[in-house]
């Protein structure tokens, strides 16, 4: 019985599968909603205390706080924010991290500013048109969806971690 060496170098690694890249989105998709509760709590918090609210006798009117451009600039942010933070930092996201996954340049290096702002303009787009830009994927042999296309990024499958 052969023992199975672990990859030593990124590119060496498996391409991550369809499956798993959507089960770590669902991942992060609780983390950001979290992270989107937070941001609207300082958000209305910051909004009832500096400008006040416009009050009628009975009801509060949180239109402005709610539905402003200025909070969904700052709920963008704070996505981007997220997604940029995990990319530029570790390569991974939570949810990818969960799943043992891993994005990097074809090399291996970490992404560039311009690599994860393509990836996060392609993914939802990828996202929206009923997955076809991750399923995509299942018809190249290096499981490459729309958005590592276009950011020239890998994602790939960490070797599980060995037991002592």
């Amino acid at each position: 019985m052969t023992q199975q060496q672990n990859p030593t170098s990124f590119t060496e690694l498996p391409y991550a599968g369809v499956g798993k890249r959507l089960a770590a989105l669902v991942y992060d998709a609780l983390i950001v909603l979290g992270l989107l509760m937070v941001y609207g709590f300082l958000a209305m918090m910051v909004a009832s205390t500096v400008g006040g609210l416009e009050c009628k006798p009975g009801e509060l009117d949180y239109t402005p706080c709610v539905g402003g451009p200025l909070l969904q600039l700052g709920m963008l942010a704070v996505i981007a924010g997220y997604y940029f933070w995990s990319w530029r930092g570790a390569g991974q996201t939570i949810g990818m991290r969960a799943w043992r996954l891993m994005v990097a340049n074809p090399e291996g290096v970490q992404l560039s500013w311009t690599q994860c702002t393509i990836r996060a303009l392609v993914a939802p787009i990828s996202l929206v048109l009923f997955g076809a830009g991750y399923f995509w994927a299942w018809t190249r042999q290096d499981r490459a969806s729309w958005h590592d296309l276009a950011s020239n990024s890998q994602v790939r499958l960490l070797p599980k971690p060995s037991k002592k």
